[in-house]
């Protein structure tokens, strides 16, 4: 696969391809014959047609791309096609397949196939003539997308932040395409990393430590052992219910217990953000804090709550043109440096698509699973705010919210390891809902909102000692389900 295929829309996003480079123009220009192996693509055409089993050794080395020839990417696919119809590859079949398709002229004729068989006498040392192959393909990509990122640097048009997030991702797509096929692990391997695993779990609960990154929330930390990775959280409702005071609740939770926390921020500038988050941490009105009205114990409460704020492992994001690949390249970039533990994004339908073109449900799809992606690859939890559509509102103001009401909802739905639902019913209680838990149950939690504040806490009267840290495993004791839903 050519390695620009690997990012499709990141290709389109930003506007190259009006001065796409190819490698010939490159060589034009620059008076140089490509790396090449001519000989060597050849004798692996030729072993290919020779061993019944050969295709099979080198089908996750070699792509069609990888052949520098053009006759020669017409007969590796002619070939590929054959073997992904579990049909004979040989010299007469190869040959009638090339003739079936009009190819056959195009690449020399049968004479032309009958002298690649001549050339080798078996397909013993296949994999090592592809490697070879592979290493020259690569060359070549790595002098065009080197030239290209030449090319457009020098164009006035180009968005900087474009430039550098596409040089990124070539180079993390030629490193990916190096590395080959992903090797499976063997059940001794995984079974020693899931005990290792567990190990670590249980010294943490015997020293008395949240497994996963503290919630805030006795009942939710029970429920899911803290946040932990590789979870991709959504956390969704619709305007004003106070999902972004919810998320600077989490995020100011688990920067207090140590962990370094990224937050991106479309909807509002950071010292915006950082205002509600002030104003729950020094018990100030969030309107007073507003408007400036600010008597003289407000401004005590503010001071003692800036020089706790203020010491907090936080960077924060809010430039609106972020898009989320450039969200996973600051990830890495902060984890390599510690300085990334948990990422918060608010909110998901804000995040720049990578490509404009698509319809809007697609490039949703695009930014959730580069999202999750995120949890897997960095190995750490992401929540991601997201809104609503506006159905929920047709049924009733303290309608109960679903998977189905999350706007775009189906890569969501999908690529999402938990969905929590904040929420008021009937009664104005502010409810937690857990409508989605791949490694957890699903319930309800009961909190307290105090939304003059911005601030949230359990609702029983617990002691801070007691729910600082919770019950290290999701034990469900204060958790209840709804009925009406699949149980537990």
């Amino acid at each position: 696969m050519n390695i620009l295929n690997h990012y499709p829309s990141q290709k389109k996003s930003m506007n190259y391809q009006k001065s796409k480079i190819s490698i010939e123009q490159i060589n034009a220009q620059y008076g140089k014959i490509p790396p090449q192996a001519v000989e060597v693509e050849e004798a692996v055409l030729g072993a290919l047609m020779l061993e019944r089993d050969a295709f099979e050794k080198i089908e996750q080395i070699l792509t069609v791309e990888s052949f520098y020839k053009e006759e020669h990417q017409k007969i590796f696919s002619t070939i590929e096609s054959l073997a992904k119809r579990n049909k004979v590859i040989d010299l007469l079949t190869v040959t009638q397949e090339l003739k079936d398709n009009n190819l056959l002229d195009v690449i020399g004729g049968p004479l032309h196939i009958t002298q690649l068989t001549g050339l080798v006498s078996s397909a013993a040392h296949i994999e090592h003539h592809a490697r070879i192959i592979k290493q020259k393909f690569m060359q070549r990509e790595i002098i065009r997308i080197s030239t290209q990122i030449q090319t457009m640097a020098y164009d006035d048009t180009q968005d900087v932040d474009d430039l550098l997030e596409f040089f990124e991702m070539e180079v993390d797509a030629v490193s990916d395409s190096m590395s080959g096929a992903e090797e499976g692990k063997t059940s001794s391997q995984v079974a020693k990393n899931a005990l290792k695993e567990i190990e670590e779990d249980c010294k943490k609960a015997k020293d008395g430590r949240m497994i996963g990154i503290d919630t805030g929330f006795y009942e939710l930390n029970k429920s899911t052992g803290g946040w932990r990775s590789p979870n991709f959280i959504i956390l969704a409702a619709r305007p004003g219910v106070g999902k972004t005071s919810l998320m600077l609740h989490f995020a100011i939770t688990a920067a207090k217990a140590g962990h370094w926390v990224n937050i991106y921020g479309y909807e509002m500038m950071s010292e915006d953000s950082f205002r509600i988050a002030l104003a729950g941490e020094a018990d100030v009105n969030r309107t007073k804090l507003r408007d400036g009205k600010l008597d003289e114990l407000d401004w005590v409460k503010i001071n003692r709550a800036i020089s706790i704020l203020e010491k907090l492992p936080i960077l924060w994001y809010d430039k609106s043109d972020i898009k989320s690949g450039r969200i996973k390249s600051n990830t890495k970039k902060n984890i390599k440096a510690g300085k990334c533990e948990i990422v918060f994004a608010d909110y998901l339908q804000l995040i720049p698509a990578e490509e404009k073109k698509i319809i809007r449900e697609q490039q949703i799809g695009e930014i959730s699973r580069m999202l999750k992606s995120i949890t897997t690859l960095c190995k750490i939890p992401v929540m991601a705010l997201a809104q609503l559509n506006r159905d929920i509102e047709k049924r009733g103001k303290s309608a109960e919210p679903i998977d189905a009401d999350l706007r775009e909802s189906g890569s969501l739905e999908q690529d999402s390891d938990i969905i929590i639902f904040p929420f008021r019913d009937e009664n104005n209680d502010f409810i937690l809902k857990i409508s989605k838990h791949r490694r957890g149950k699903r319930g309800y939690i009961p909190i307290h909102a105090n939304e003059e504040m911005t601030k949230f806490y359990d609702i029983d009267n617990l002691a801070p000692e007691e729910f600082a840290v919770s019950a290290p495993m999701p034990i469900n004791s204060g958790f209840y389900n709804n009925e009406k839903e699949d149980p537990f």
